[in-house]
């Protein structure tokens, strides 16, 4: 899979569409529990992303969102209607930098290897990206032990990367785990998509 379809992956199962402040104000979301989130799309937070936002993907990003008025005509969990290819592109293209930052200082040499050849190892690790460095670093530790340990069974070692986010001690990390524990095998060799 390219790092584009691994983002369309995390987009469509665990990450959503747009949101903003404004929508609370207008009454376009009523539930409370997004009354301390800021402007999200697709994972990506506007105001916390940090130097995502600033690359030239980012600044697109943003900029397209921005010219179609988005926080004050889009519904919440849009996905950017005809502009929906253009930016979950530009995400993949924020996103990549910062995934092979995290696999190239955080895995060790046989557990890149090892996860370059299972979709479901290197999906795990790309949706650790939208996580954030410490949980890249929590799931890195324990692959690369199991690696060193001698584990090599692909299965085995997607199991074990989901069972430590579902038992991590974070209910966003655990709930995100749950998720990915009821899709994961649409990354499995051999599966085909019915329909």
């Amino acid at each position: 899979m390219t790092f584009k379809d691994l983002t369309l992956f995390i987009i469509n199962n665990l990450e959503g569409g747009y949101f903003h402040p404004e929508m609370l104000k207008d009454g376009r979301v009523t539930d409370p529990r997004y009354s301390t989130s800021g402007e999200t799309m697709f994972g990506i937070d506007r105001l916390n992303g940090g130097s995502i936002n600033t690359s030239d993907a980012g600044v697109q990003f943003w900029g397209l969102i921005d010219s179609a008025n988005a926080k004050y005509t889009w519904r919440w969990n849009y996905f950017g209607g005809d502009l929906k290819d253009q930016l979950i592109g530009l995400v993949a293209d924020m996103m990549q930098p910062v995934y092979s930052q995290y696999a190239n200082s955080l895995l060790n040499a046989d557990s890149i290897n090892i996860m370059n050849k299972d979709d479901r190892l290197t999906f795990e690790f790309a949706y650790a990206s939208w996580n954030g460095y410490t949980w890249f670093r929590y799931l890195a530790n324990i692959f690369n032990n199991a690696i060193a340990n001698g584990e090599k069974n692909y299965n085995n070692l997607s199991d074990l990367l989901v069972s430590a986010r579902i038992n991590s001690g974070n209910s966003l990390i655990s709930q995100g785990g749950q998720k990915i524990q009821s899709i994961i095998y649409q990354l499995s060799p051999g599966y085909k998509k019915k329909g």
